[in-house]
């Protein structure tokens, strides 16, 4: 702004100048409140308000103090760089003693026509300007001053009464828009919380209007459904069945919990809840809808139901086959009891050995599989397993043969039970599938995944094979194929591969249809060995 009312300390005798001047003054005032009032933007507004208020008076520089409500320096800007200068110790002490210690304290404006008469003002260090001429006016709103404005000028007497009404009616619209600029600036600052916070949610949060009009949306809703941005305008158009949920609520008056399952894929369930919010606006309803992931609890819960009746199923077999020679043992002819005695003998082992597998999974849900881990030397343990089942092997007329190379191989850091357990499992499982004269054959080595190497266990028989559409399903719990008819709980591979997660292992099967299958495991070997 160009315009300088730096005018005598008289107003004119000429009623036409008098007048003149007077205009001058509202139109100056009317466009710096119109600049004033154009922006939110604190830094903008501190630097606005210093080159207007030093192009009006004629200045040679100015600053702006803004104060903390327990009156320390919250911010310090000069027009010379304007820039915002840090509250250095010397701006300390011009608060505590100088001439804008004189304004806070008096909530006063003052004008010193020379400083170097007035004890207020304090020169400030290695200055280049000889200050004489200081005005400084308080940055009133309420009765708390939040800052001070302070011109100064090379030449003694240079400001007048006049420049000091004027500039302290500039001052109560520059502490106006200051603080509107900072209650602006907080409300920007609790809205990028906020929306910090709703983005980093796993929930997916939705606000819409009471016409299903969407007015806010973040990132994790936009994933469930699916959709890119432009971010849809109305309810509908992310999904009926989500609109249908809105609507009810709004039928019913009142918030309400229900489910959603989005049909993918993938398939996701989602747990609805829409919620009225008044405090939102007062011209109309405003309603949160939240959705929160629920498709894990759902798998979770329908396994628990799989497994519970498959576990009941499991044990329903020896169990009535317990009762049914119990029965004909104390009935029938006394010359067949050993029979049924070893028939029952043999359901409750059956029994016992499920209920042991569906206590081994629990502990491994559960995490309280415990076992101390060692240095195991895999080939020395496969050799002692193999010479245990050798025999056991052999009644079938199988041939169980053992192939370890001959370079010594590195030790796994594994609990040695469960590393005996795995291969225990495997070793009775080929024994069992496999028919007379077949041939077992374990072997070992190393083997490199995903760039960790490890040693590989390989367990491999000559039975029926497994269909290749049902090898993925092995290792779930009481699956078995289809092809089997041998008893078992099917709860064995399951256990295995659980097991060698544990271990930070894994466990594959290659199968042939008629030529037998083979069963690898894989274990990873200490980051020292």
């Amino acid at each position: 702004m160009s315009l300088n009312l730096n005018a005598p300390a008289t107003l004119p005798d000429d009623p036409y100048q008098r007048l003149k001047h007077e205009y001058d003054r509202l139109r100056l005032l009317y466009d710096i409140s119109q600049q004033l009032a154009s922006t939110f933007n604190l830094p903008h507004v501190l630097q606005q308000v210093l080159v207007t208020t030093s192009a009006t008076t004629g200045a040679a520089r100015g600053s702006i103090i803004l104060f903390k409500p327990n009156g320390e320096v919250q911010q310090h800007l000069l027009t010379h760089r304007f820039h915002q200068a840090p509250a250095s110790a010397f701006t300390n002490r011009v608060v505590r003693e100088g001439l804008a210690s004189w304004v806070l304290q008096y909530n006063r404006s003052a004008l010193i026509h020379d400083t170097n008469l007035d004890e207020r003002w304090l020169d400030y260090p290695s200055d280049t300007l000889d200050v004489r001429s200081a005005l400084c006016v308080p940055l009133v709103r309420g009765r708390r001053v939040r800052g001070a404005l302070t011109l100064v000028h090379p030449d003694a007497g240079f400001f007048n009464k006049d420049d000091e009404d004027l500039l302290n009616i500039i001052a109560h619209h520059a502490a106006l828009a200051i603080e509107n600029a900072q209650l602006i600036a907080g409300i920007n600052d609790e809205r990028r919380k906020f929306e910090g916070a709703v983005t980093a949610m796993e929930e997916g949060l939705l606000l819409v209007d009471g016409h299903g009009q969407v007015r806010f949306v973040n990132p994790q809703v936009m994933a469930f459904f699916a959709i890119t941005p432009p971010v849809p305008v109305t309810l509908r158009e992310f999904s009926l069945d989500l609109l249908a949920c809105f609507e009810v609520a709004q039928r019913k008056g009142e918030n309400i919990r229900t489910e959603l399952t989005l049909a993918g894929p993938p398939r996701l369930d989602l747990a609805v809840q829409v919620s009225y919010m008044p405090v939102l606006s007062e011209d109309e309803d405003w309603w949160a809808i939240m959705l929160h992931d629920i498709s894990l609890l759902k798998d979770y819960d329908r396994l628990k139901t799989q497994f519970v009746a498959n576990a009941s199923h499991e044990l329903r077999t020896p169990l009535a086959n317990i009762k049914l020679y119990a029965r004909l043992a104390a009935q029938g002819k006394a010359k067949s009891r050993p029979a049924y005695l070893q028939t029952i003998t043999s359901e409750a082992s059956r029994l016992e050995t499920i209920v042991e597998d569906l206590l081994t999974l629990s502990r491994l849900d559960s995490g309280l599989m415990h076992s101390e881990p060692a240095f195991v030397q895999l080939d020395a343990l496969l050799s002692e397993l193999t010479s245990t089942y050798r025999p056991l092997a052999e009644t079938k007329s199988l041939q169980l043969v053992l192939s370890i190379p001959a370079i010594p191989l590195p030790p796994v850091w594994v609990a040695p039970d469960q590393c005996v357990r795995v291969v225990v499992n495997l070793l009775s499982n080929a024994i069992k599938f496999t028919p007379v004269g077949g041939i077992i054959t374990v072997a070992i080595g190393p083997q490199t995944v995903d760039d960790q190497p490890g040693l590989a266990i390989s367990v491999a028989d000559t039975g029926p094979g497994i269909p290749p559409q049902e090898s993925s399903r092995l290792f779930e719990r009481f699956y078995r194929a289809s092809n089997i008819s041998a008893g078992g709980s099917g709860l064995g591979l399951a256990i295995v591969r659980e097991l060698l997660a544990l271990m930070g292992g894994s466990i594959s099967v290659d199968s042939v249809l008629g030529q037998g299958s083979v069963f690898t495991c894989w274990i990873p070997l200490p980051s020292s060995a």
